[in-house]
């Protein structure tokens, strides 16, 4: 039996301006992320050699100083092939056929909302992780009351009632 790790699921924020690199790592922390924000792909490069948790990134077609998004995507997806990629881009054109293949785009102008949506599609897809909820084994008729025992229809079925004579 494996546990399930419960740390907070490493994002990377590549974007040149610091507005919406602030905005976009305030709306994923509320979310639930772990959010990294840096402005130069040399500092992406150095947090994904020494963080093996990280596994979004999310960039600006351009980033700050020293290069743009779109070779940064190409660097990570063939460097680091299991972190999923987001493009966020303002800019008019077919990006997607310039970007690594399973490479989601997202055009700005985006709320937080849209941003929280379009990671979390991304994060299923990571591990393949299956659901938190609990999967009962079908067949199993559920019981109550005085029927309550041990074994697996047990596990819904309500608490009994005391008796209030």
């Amino acid at each position: 039996m494996t546990t399930r790790d419960t740390r907070p699921v490493a994002i990377v924020i590549a974007e040149g301006s610091e507005l919406i690199r602030m905005l976009t790592a305030d709306a994923l922390t509320d979310a639930g992320y772990d959010t990294i924000a840096v402005n130069r792909i040399s500092d992406v490069l150095v947090v994904l050699r020494e963080r093996s948790d990280v596994r979004v990134l999310i960039t600006g077609r351009s980033v700050q100083a020293d290069g743009d998004g779109i070779t940064l995507t190409h660097l990570v997806h063939d460097g680091w092939p299991g972190v999923r990629l987001l493009v966020t881009s303002g800019g008019s054109g077919d990006l997607l056929r310039i970007l690594p293949p399973e490479t989601r785009l997202l055009r700005k102008p985006f709320d937080g909302d849209a941003l929280v949506c379009a990671v979390n599609e991304l994060v299923p897809a990571i591990d393949g992780e299956a659901s938190v909820a609990p999967v009962l084994p079908e067949g199993l008729p559920l019981q109550a009351g005085s029927q309550l025992g041990s074994g697996a229809g047990t596990i819904a079925a309500p608490a009994a009632e005391p008796d209030k004579t």
